[in-house]
């Protein structure tokens, strides 16, 4: 809290004195008045700035470790957040030496130089928050100067404006409505640059929109947005007055004043908010995540069920809310019914939005944004399949299609877990269900003869499993990315590759076989697999190999560390159409696209299947397309 204290603090200072600057400008007024006023908070936000990074460096450095001068030192030269705030400190010098220099001097160009060096401070505030974070594209770390340059601009705008009401009620109305209607044109530009970069930051910073309300940082945000919303209502109304006929001629001064300090309320409100957001971690990146309502909203798992309409709640939800929709509007424009219409629309449109929502509205838990703490790798996945042979097959049967030995003694069929349904559920929904027992009451817990790392390699399996019906049209043609790649580490002679993912950014063919040298078919094989390495070489791709048995040694490929939990973990996404479910791969190249998704798969390459030009077809095609950002567990 202390250091959210003084980011919001050292913000508020460069806002203010800005603003100051900015709203004499807009009417060519000399500004006399405010020149102390903006040299006190130009001067305070330099020595703020320095219990900034004492906060900083102690929120960093070990506690057990003194704060003393030479350590504080080595933060501020030796980390790129203490060298960030460097810069940040020495423009926000610049920018006091100024404001005080213009106590003595009067010239205009001192002036602009002023509010120019003030603006580059306000800019660069967010350089020593999330925006040091080098790992965001470079789109976003441009978003997060432009949205607090805006931001404090309209800030520190509102608090100038305000201030220049209520002292200067001598001036002539004409004068008061001028400054406001030309500092309303720079505030809505102003807002226009925070909702565009907001939606940017807020992309890579959030994750999922679930997150905003299952985080701390995301539950931040949402009071946040909700504080922006009033103070737009109350700039709406500000905005609206001026366009009244008698404004200009008998400006209300006092009203006026009082509205807009209610909107920098909000404003400052927001920028406290905005400072604590600013010093936790991300809701992208976040461990504490804690869902609050017991629903939640998602089209694929109500009506992307595609299940008969008139049988299902949520067509009927959605017809009542469309229904209740075409009321309002023809209470709306029927002649007839408009004298009904102040009363009648908000109530009926406000049913059908309620009607609406519940119809994409599906129960949720605590847990249902949870993001698994064990990695999508191949070893959790072997393990969650052993845990589910242990467990699971006595009712969900051997291949998980919901089948077992148990499964007609029971009042409601299990689940079939390869069946399309299971990704339209969370797993942290899943993760619930595997705790406390299933919806329908029929599956018991198993809190307590599954631990939770193990229930979370389960869910893994079950990850893969449910995209084994799908994955069954696998072909050499390819697909959609829609398939993440399961991980895996891998044996790189240099030790520069620990595993599969770090291969990503160019196309990575990974084949499967088992060799004997007593088989029929061993020369076709070793022939097929020589193929492969040849054709990855001669399009750049990377060649993973997991070979079995008298398989050739691909000196070119990348061997894996754990060959058994490899071939289990892609032997469930190997399943073709109408042929028994093995837990081995006899011969199978799996096509990983540059961002880490399967996308195509070749059975063998012979001389006549035409299966070698279809791979250099695809691999040609994905080392074209753009890398984009692959998150496993949005299942």
């Amino acid at each position: 809290m202390e250091l959210a204290t003084l980011r919001f603090v050292e913000s508020l200072l460069s806002a203010l004195a800005v603003g100051l600057l900015l709203l004499p400008r807009l009417i060519e007024e000399d500004g006399k008045r405010f020149e102390k006023p903006i040299a006190v908070a130009a001067v305070l936000r330099v020595l703020f700035g320095f219990g900034l990074i004492v906060a900083t460096a102690r929120n960093i450095i070990p506690t057990q470790r003194p704060l003393d001068w030479p350590t504080l030192a080595q933060f501020v030269s030796g980390t790129v957040i203490g060298r960030a705030w460097l810069a940040t400190q020495l423009l926000a010098a610049a920018f006091a030496a100024v404001a005080l220099l213009r106590l003595f001097v009067r010239n205009r160009w001192l002036d602009r130089a002023t509010l120019a060096l003030g603006l580059a401070a306000v800019a660069v505030v967010s350089v020593t928050g999330h925006a040091v974070d080098d790992s965001l594209p470079i789109y976003t770390q441009l978003s997060f100067p432009f949205h607090t340059l805006a931001g404090l601009t309209w800030v520190g705008g509102l608090l100038g404006l305000v201030y220049w009401m209520l002292t200067g009620r001598d001036k002539p109305p004409e004068v008061a409505w001028r400054i406001a209607e030309r500092w309303s044109r720079v505030a809505k530009g102003a807002m226009l640059v925070v909702l565009l970069s907001g939606l940017v930051i807020a992309w890579e910073t959030v994750g999922l929109f679930g997150f905003m309300l299952a985080t701390p940082y995301g539950r931040l945000l949402t009071l946040k947005l909700a504080l922006l919303c009033g103070a737009l209502l109350l700039a709406l109304s500000l905005a609206r007055y001026l366009t009244l006929p008698h404004s200009k001629k008998r400006f209300d001064v006092a009203w006026y004043a009082r509205i807009g300090g209610y909107e920098a309320g909000c404003a400052v409100s927001l920028l406290f908010l905005a400072g604590w957001i600013a010093t936790i971690t991300p809701a992208a990146h976040e461990t504490n995540v804690y869902w609050p309502l017991p629903f939640r909203f998602t089209y694929a798992g109500t009506w992307g069920l595609k299940v008969i309409p008139w049988l299902d709640p949520t067509w009927n939800w959605g017809v009542a809310g469309l229904a209740l929709a075409t009321v309002a509007a023809l209470a709306w424009f029927v002649p007839r019914l408009r004298r009904w219409r102040v009363m009648a629309t908000p109530v009926v449109a406000g049913a059908a939005l309620v009607c609406g929502l519940v119809s994409v509205s599906v129960q949720a838990y605590p847990e249902t944004y949870t993001d698994p703490p064990v990695p999508y790798v191949a070893a959790s996945v072997k393990r969650g399949y052993e845990t589910f042979q242990a467990n699971c097959v006595a009712c969900h049967g051997v291949t998980g299609e919901g089948n077992g030995p148990m499964a007609k003694g029971l009042k409601v069929p299990p689940a079939d877990l390869t069946a399309p349904h299971v990704a339209t559920h969370t797993l942290g929904d899943i993760f619930h269900w595997l705790t406390y027992g299933g919806q329908s009451g029929v599956m018991p817990p198993f809190a307590d003869a599954i631990g939770e790392d193990e229930r979370w390699d389960l869910i893994n399996y079950l990850t893969v499993l449910s995209n084994s019906n799908q994955s069954r049209f696998l072909s050499p043609k390819g697909v959609i990315q829609w398939l993440v790649a399961p991980n895996f580490a891998i044996d790189d002679p240099k030790g520069e590759i620990v595993d599969v993912e770090k291969l990503r950014g160019t196309p990575t063919l990974v084949s499967f076989a088992r060799c004997k040298a007593e088989d029929a078919d061993f020369a076709e094989k070793t022939a097929s697999l020589a193929t492969a390495a040849e054709t990855a070489a001669a399009t750049k791709a990377h060649h993973v190999t997991v070979y079995f048995g008298a398989c050739p040694a691909d000196p070119r490929a990348y061997p894996t560390s754990h060959p058994d939990a490899v071939e289990l973990t892609y032997s469930i996404i190997n399943h073709y159409l109408d042929e028994p479910v093995i837990n081995e791969i006899p011969e199978g190249h799996f096509l990983i696209d540059r961002s880490g998704y399967v996308r195509a798969r070749f059975r063998h390459f012979g001389a006549e299947d035409g299966n070698v030009s279809l791979l250099k077809a695809q691999i040609a095609l994905t080392a074209s397309e753009p890398i984009v950002y692959v998150s496993p567990h949005q299942h």
